[in-house]
């Protein structure tokens, strides 16, 4: 009987001690799947999404646990989205054919590829990042229209100015109407509804004095004021009636 108790007593050692470790086991597991989760990611260009390209649904075929797949439609790029623990949070890039971030997934809305190396961003305001993932133009402009001459118009709060490709403000943007002449010159709108000609020193070339704008071809326009007289304007700042 004494050889049966010990045996007995061995067994309950052995499976407490077995508990004991399962137990412990179990709370070094936890913090693992802290680990995994969704969090927050400020930045992620560049980043290699797990999986492969499928030619016949034109899909990027995800395998990572932090993307859904994409669907190009015949782009160069697709929208990715990055899962994330709260759907609130911005999550929208761009990824291309290789699987690759090209833009960053922090973003509510954007265009679908570049248009001269340049693709706009939303987070409820607009901006602009550049193929090598810089964020050139923050998100806070009403909207950007590109240029000519590597310029981009920027709209706030319902004022007009000018950015180049690098993200510098050249004008800010202050005036009511403004669009590219060409010649390093840009027809600015004066109350009520008169347009003049400006360098991008925001220097006046030609006072607000007509009713409409046209770009310069071969370094001269054709304007009319009120009355309906015409002009020559040239980018000289010469103005001539016809």
């Amino acid at each position: 009987m004494k050889k049966i108790a010990v045996s007995c007593g061995i067994l309950i050692i052995l499976s407490c001690q077995q508990n004991t470790r399962e137990v412990t086991q179990q709370k070094k597991e936890e913090p693992a799947q802290v680990t995994a989760s969704k969090t927050a990611v400020t930045d992620d260009f560049g980043k290699q999404v797990k999986g492969h390209y499928s030619e016949k649904d034109d899909s990027w075929i995800s395998e990572d646990p932090f993307y859904e797949s994409a669907n190009f439609s015949g782009s160069d790029y697709a929208s990715i989205y990055r899962l994330t623990d709260n759907e609130d949070e911005p999550h929208l890039g761009l990824v291309d054919k290789k699987g690759r971030i090209a833009v960053s997934t922090k973003y509510s809305g954007l265009s679908i590829g570049f248009t001269d190396g340049l693709c706009e961003v939303a987070l409820e305001k607009k901006g602009m990042v550049n193929d090598k993932g810089q964020e050139i133009l923050p998100p806070v402009y009403d909207w950007i229209d590109l240029a000519k001459d590597n310029l981009l118009i920027i709209n706030k709060d319902g004022r007009s100015g000018f950015a180049d490709r690098t993200g510098k403000v050249l004008i800010q943007p202050k005036y009511q109407g403004a669009s590219y002449a060409g010649d390093g010159l840009f027809f600015y709108m004066k109350e009520p509804q008169r347009w003049g000609l400006r360098n991008l020193k925001d220097e006046i070339i030609v006072e607000p004095e007509f009713t409409s704008t046209s770009a310069f071809i071969n370094g001269k326009t054709v304007l009319q004021k009120d009355g309906g007289d015409e002009y020559i304007i040239y980018s000289s700042g010469k103005v001539v009636k016809k």
